[in-house]
């Protein structure tokens, strides 16, 4: 999510100069120094603190880029799950690093 805090309430949440846009991200493991020999995809997860997602308010110009992330289904993919739930759903996700997001995204 991106959003701006109201300049009237600057002074009340930030103690510094504010960014001019922020963005709530949720937080993944770190990607692996090797790929899954199966298909070559990194697999990482939702990184929890104390049994809660970590998810931090950022400047928005600290996002270098998106990545696309595919559910790890297991035999069967759950019925529940669907394109507007499955991510809170999933806990676990390959980085598809086949999709070309940006030329300069590395792994490793």
């Amino acid at each position: 999510m991106v959003f701006q805090i109201p300049s009237r309430v600057i002074p009340e949440v930030l103690d510094t100069t504010r960014p001019e846009h922020l963005a709530y991200v949720e937080w993944f493991t770190h990607i692996p120094a090797t790929p899954d020999p199966k298909h070559g995809m990194y697999k990482v997860s939702r990184l929890m603190v104390d049994g809660q997602q970590s998810a931090s308010v950022i400047p928005l110009d600290l996002i270098m880029c998106s990545i696309h992330l595919i559910p790890r289904f297991g035999p069967a993919i759950p019925q529940e799950w669907n394109s507007f739930t499955v991510l809170e759903e999933c806990n676990t996700f390959y980085v598809n690093t086949f999709a070309d997001v940006h030329s300069y995204l590395t792994f490793a």
